[in-house]
């Protein structure tokens, strides 16, 4: 399997488009939202972030190299 198909197989992954869009949100709260959020508020966007993860790799049916 080439690059290409290996990026574009794994671009059908719920899982990895939650780590894509986690990732552009944290970069974005860093430079641009700037909210002001306490520990407990960050905790519970975590631990729902941490709950996505899970529920997604549960109802995972096939590895990427299958897509």
């Amino acid at each position: 399997m080439s690059i290409a198909q290996a990026l574009r197989a794994s671009l059908r992954s719920k899982t990895v488009w939650l780590g894509i869009i986690t990732a552009v949100l944290s970069v974005l709260q860093g430079f641009v939202f700037k909210l002001p959020l306490s520990p407990a508020e960050q905790a519970m966007v975590g631990s729902g972030i941490a709950v996505a993860i899970v529920v997604l790799r549960a109802i995972t049916t096939q590895p990427l190299s299958e897509k």
